[in-house]
């Protein structure tokens, strides 16, 4: 199981980092910009998620041609062996995906919403693809439906590209696809702390404590 957070905020980061459960974080221009960050910003994230823990920290590349989006990912991956360049899953994206991929760069190929865009991204030869939850369903379509069917192509294929599940609104939506193999989630910090909120599992922690000390819950 691979956890991600999807964020550039530092302070939410860093502590669930610490707790060793994240593999990483992921960006894109959008993030950076909740989180009062640009492109310029790049490096400085790069270097923070990197001694907090990160094993692999996700930047977009930006640009409206396949040449330009090459030479920006490779200029990420410079950054460091921990990067992975994310591309937006459009013709010129995808293409440059499939050129960084040869260079053997770790790549994402993210807004895919539909799992035909599994099988090019698998052509690709795309490290992960990244379909968005709530913006599927928000669509009208089945989110969950299609983005079990984009991991049975993948798996069915024996192809190397993986589902990274993004836009996740909560912890029972990634329940119900890891129950059939999806095992890359990324997600807002907020959504991550719902895995410790369990009010069971808190009353159990009162009572451990209350035991240790002599008392009755």
């Amino acid at each position: 199981m691979h956890l991600y957070l999807d964020t550039a905020d530092q302070g939410a980061a860093e502590s669930l980092l610490a707790t060793g459960l994240f593999a990483g974080l992921t960006t894109n221009p959008t993030i950076l910009q909740r989180a009062s960050q640009g492109v310029a910003d790049i490096p400085a994230i790069y270097r923070w998620a990197a001694a907090a823990g990160a094993r692999e920290v996700f930047f977009q590349a930006w640009g409206e041609d396949t040449p330009t989006l090459v030479a920006r990912g490779r200029q990420l991956r410079e950054l460091g062996d921990e990067v992975v360049v994310k591309l937006v899953a459009s013709r010129a994206g995808t293409a440059a995906c499939a050129t960084l991929a040869s260079e053997g760069i770790p790549t994402l190929l993210t807004a895919v919403y539909n799992p035909g865009q599994a099988i090019v991204a698998a052509a690709a030869g795309a490290t992960y693809i990244a379909p968005y939850l709530r913006r599927l369903t928000a669509s009208g379509r089945d989110g969950l439906a299609d983005v079990l069917a984009m991991h049975e192509v993948l798996s069915a294929t024996d192809s190397g590209t993986k589902v990274l599940l993004a836009s996740i609104p909560d912890v029972p939506s990634m329940v119900a696809l890891a129950r059939h193999g999806v095992d890359c989630f990324t997600m807002a910090p907020a959504v991550a702390e719902e895995f410790f909120t369990d009010e069971l599992t808190a009353e159990a922690v009162a009572t451990f404590e209350q035991a240790v000390l002599g008392t009755s819950p």
